[in-house]
């Protein structure tokens, strides 16, 4: 039986990593669990920081998605993006609309990021149904600020900023509006979480640029698919610890508390682009914390880390709840679905 969509599943990613582990010494970060980027050491001042993701949904907003989604990544290590490189593979006969449509997205996206579009490669490609952008982000970070998800250590505080789980309650307001209303959820909450894509959006950029110069400041890493929770088990992975986590202290919104419950989904593992978690030493929590209230970013502090062996019994999903709810749909239905594959 072969994988279901969504992230390959930990144990077999690892498993696969451990044959390409790069031979090059410039290589500070290469492919690992839990790890979001790849860190190379050029010999300059500045490490160079480099990060890939696809978008393969049709969207109108597909160049915001795709920024959004590699700028996270690169963001936890600490590093500002700066460089992106972009794949347009595009349906066979799009119209002119279309291809300026994905463009302009892209120049919007990069202008708010302050990130330039240097390069890349466009094609219209047979056999597709929507665009499929792919992207290739460079960024750099002073030598002495590099992040890591290993970095996390005993004693650290774990912080989440943002709320749980804006992607995913997102596409589920927008895309299942109707089975939403069957189920008791009233309009405003829908209307309201349908928006989220746009505000407060799926970037964690804002609060990474807040916390990556914390005196303090250990690890960060963005819960995607299979939700925070998953994330959490990635840095308990990634930095051999346990995690001592509060499941009621997660800030679980309130919409997507109710659009959750409408279709018996867990919150903990819903697709969760929109929040950032961060590993800091306890004295750096205060700081922290009033630096993203100061910016209107919600945080709250979940957990602890402690050492292997020790830590909270979290719950476990096999899938993202999203790509779970949208196997039980008719598949003319779930096809129908904007969703992100990272």
């Amino acid at each position: 039986m072969g994988f279901p969509a969504g992230k390959l599943p930990a144990a077999e990613l690892k498993r696969f990593l451990a044959i390409l582990e790069p031979r090059d010494p410039a290589v500070l970060v290469g492919g690992a669990v839990g790890e979001d980027a790849a860190v190379l050491d050029l010999g300059a001042e500045d490490l160079l920081v480099a990060k890939t993701d696809p978008i393969t949904f049709a969207t109108e907003d597909a160049g915001r998605y795709l920024v959004a989604v590699n700028s996270n990544d690169l963001a936890t290590t600490g590093a500002e993006p700066r460089w992106l490189l972009v794949t347009a593979l595009l349906p066979e006969g799009a119209s002119a609309e279309l291809v300026a449509g994905v463009f302009e997205s892209l120049r919007v996206a990069c202008d708010e990021a302050g990130i330039s579009l240097v390069g890349g490669h466009t094609e219209m490609t047979v056999h597709l149904d929507r665009p499929v952008l792919v992207g290739c982000l460079l960024g750099t970070v002073p030598r002495h600020r590099l992040l890591r998800t290993s970095g996390a250590r005993p004693g650290d505080a774990v912080l989440l900023a943002g709320g749980v789980a804006i992607e995913g309650t997102a596409i589920l307001a927008r895309e299942h509006a109707a089975l939403l209303r069957q189920r008791g959820v009233d309009e405003e909450t829908i209307a309201r979480a349908a928006g989220w894509l746009r505000q407060p959006g799926i970037s964690v950029l804002p609060a990474a640029r807040l916390l990556r110069s914390l005196a303090g400041i250990h690890a960060m890493h963005d819960p995607t698919e299979g939700g925070v929770v998953t994330a959490l088990e990635e840095i308990a992975e990634a930095a051999n610890c346990g995690l001592r986590i509060d499941l009621d202290a997660i800030p679980v919104l309130e919409e997507c508390r109710q659009i959750a419950q409408a279709v018996e989904l867990d919150p903990l593992g819903l697709l969760a682009s929109g929040a950032l978690l961060a590993t800091l030493a306890p004295e750096a929590v205060e700081e922290a914390l009033r630096r993203l209230a100061a910016a209107g970013i919600p945080a709250a502090v979940i957990g602890q880390v402690v050492p292997p062996g020790e830590g909270t019994a979290l719950p476990r999903f096999a899938r993202d709840e999203l790509a779970r709810f949208l196997s039980s749909l008719p598949a003319e239905v779930a096809s129908g679905s904007a969703q992100t594959i990272e």
